[in-house]
């Protein structure tokens, strides 16, 4: 999933650029990413100061507002911060208190609704064996549990209204504030969903909080040196305001911290309108 959201990143941020690109296989991408980068792919920081003013309004609807079912949704491109923010809410120790029960499940395009169900089940419930049940029967199951609880579901990636359609049947109805937080980079899906309140639109980060996330990444507590803050900020300014794009070529500039030669590189292979391939485009900035 990680590899998958490495591709979807980089080919829409050169989309947005007008490169002309054909986007390889996931699988060719996953083969040739480096392992050291792609573990660093989840965490794509903690401390994005663009995502605090979110964090604070999401988690009020979540604990404040309607005392019937409200959903949440995060609306936004990939590697914007959709479930980087979803998780965080989703765990906050104040978030946490406000509910009875708590589940997430991951939808993506290809998805089995067994196996949401069963995701969600056995998140509120403990595991059990339920594999002679049909689909229709789970459903139930989960639905009695939930109306009698205030409940908290994290849907994460959903990409048609036909997900919501299954799992709303779950939990529609619901009252003692319950919520879902749902995320998808379709807005006609959060409008579709919508309870109460409004679905909330990630917004790309400024070229000034690009450049503070990536010195973050590469120098940690240390300063950039001098020589290095010009182009920095270019290439900064290159990952399209996208987070998780950032935090990808942070991973390759610090191992070149200071070779501002090796930077101008990455500079002029970010910005380039000729680059033929995205596996090109990964491959000049040391993605391979």
């Amino acid at each position: 999933q990680n590899i998958k959201l490495v591709n979807d990143v980089v080919s829409e941020t050169c989309e947005r650029k007008k490169i002309d690109e054909t986007v390889p296989e996931v699988a060719k991408i996953s083969t040739s990413l480096s392992p050291d980068l792609s573990a660093n792919t989840p965490r794509a920081n903690e401390e994005m100061e663009g995502f605090q003013d979110a964090k604070n309004i999401l988690k009020d609807q979540l604990v404040k507002g309607s005392p019937h079912l409200d959903v949440i949704s995060l609306v936004g491109m990939p590697g914007i911060g959709k479930t980087t923010i979803a998780e965080k809410i989703y765990n906050d120790p104040i978030v946490t208190s406000h509910f009875d029960v708590r589940a997430q499940c991951r939808v993506t395009q290809v998805y089995s609704w067994r196996d949401l169900l069963l995701t969600i089940l056995n998140g509120v419930l403990e595991p059990a064996d339920r594999n002679e049940k049909e689909d229709g029967e789970l459903a139930v199951e989960l639905r009695r549990f939930l109306l009698t609880k205030r409940f908290l579901v994290l849907i994460d990636d959903v990409w048609d209204n036909e997900v919501w359609d299954n799992l709303h049947m779950c939990f529609k109805g619901a009252r003692n504030r319950s919520r879902v937080i749902l995320t998808t980079r379709l807005s006609n899906i959060a409008i579709y969903a919508k309870c109460e309140s409004e679905p909330y639109h990630l917004r790309l980060f400024s070229d000034d909080e690009s450049w503070t996330l990536l010195k973050k990444e590469v120098f940690q507590e240390e300063s950039c040196p001098p020589e290095l803050v010009d182009v920095g900020f270019r290439i900064a300014k290159c990952c399209g305001g996208l987070p998780l794009f950032i935090v990808l070529v942070a991973g390759v500039l610090k191992d070149k911290r200071k070779k501002a030669e090796l930077w101008k590189v990455i500079e002029e292979s970010l910005g380039s309108q000729n680059i033929g391939s995205l596996e090109e485009t990964m491959s000049v900035i040391g993605f391979n």
